[in-house]
């Protein structure tokens, strides 16, 4: 074989003798370039390129932002007990009374009202001969008590609706009502979430407490309905509900701060 041959490119058939092999690989390497060419540096691996999903081959999720912080993360040592969960954090500020919204004195003073009408209707029902039920209302009532009449302190129906117990029960019954829309209206008034849940369903039931016995009771039941369900509606605007949201915020700050002013 020619020896200038051998000396430009390998042939893979031919035994190189050392000093061939060490001559062909300086001029090869030189031919290619001194960095190594295409296959980098000799003992390093070629860098795989990257993109934001991570090197090839695998897929790597994309770092947040620094100083991000996940949703309903919060950092240690802000959290008091007592504090309603999702509200603002607490001051000694937020003791303080909220200011309480126009709306909810008309609330109260709709709902007193309606307690008030429903009071004088039951009044003047009560002063009423036989409680205003007619002649045909009075013997149904005696077919339905049957046999229990005799169990009854009272010659017939009519007597037993004109006497004085069932006098005290209506004007009880009457002044209890009343009281208790005082008190819804109070707690409404005042903030409190479980009287305007109250009040919603006293609202409800003072639709079946509609009595026609004259025209004067209808008016005045009627009223206090239309009154009571007013009130309600006040007691549920979103500015009602926001201070509602602060009235919680405030006694919960009391009991964090129990020496902050409340004034």
């Amino acid at each position: 074989m020619d020896d200038k041959k051998r000396g430009e490119s390998p042939d893979y058939g031919v035994r190189l003798t050392g000093d061939e092999l060490a001559e062909h690989q300086q001029k090869y390497q030189q031919t290619r370039g001194p960095s190594g060419a295409e296959y980098g540096p000799q003992g390093q691996q070629r860098q795989q390129p990257t993109s934001e999903y991570g090197p090839q081959g695998g897929f790597q999720s994309p770092q947040p932002p620094a100083g991000y912080q996940p949703p309903g993360f919060q950092q240690p040592g802000l959290q008091h007990p007592g504090q309603p969960p999702g509200g603002p954090q607490l001051t000694p500020d937020m003791a303080r009374a909220p200011k309480r919204p126009r709306i909810l004195d008309i609330s109260f003073w709709a709902i007193v009202a309606a307690g008030i009408s429903y009071l004088v209707a039951q009044l003047i029902v009560v002063s009423l001969p036989n409680r205003g039920m007619s002649d045909q209302d009075i013997e149904m009532l005696d077919s339905m008590m049957g046999s229990m009449g005799d169990q009854v302190p009272f010659d017939s129906m009519e007597a037993y609706l004109n006497s004085s117990m069932m006098t005290a029960a209506m004007v009880g019954q009457a002044v209890i009502l009343a009281v208790a829309y005082l008190l819804v209206g109070l707690g409404i008034r005042n903030g409190w979430r479980s009287m305007r849940i109250l009040g919603t369903i006293f609202a409800v039931l003072s639709l079946f407490n509609l009595s026609f016995v004259t025209p004067l009771v209808g008016v005045l039941t009627a009223l206090a309905v239309v009154l009571g369900i007013v009130g309600i509606i006040y007691a549920w605007l979103p500015a009602s509900t926001e201070y509602y949201r602060q009235k919680a915020w405030q006694k919960a700050a009391k009991k964090v701060y129990p020496d902050a002013p409340s004034r």
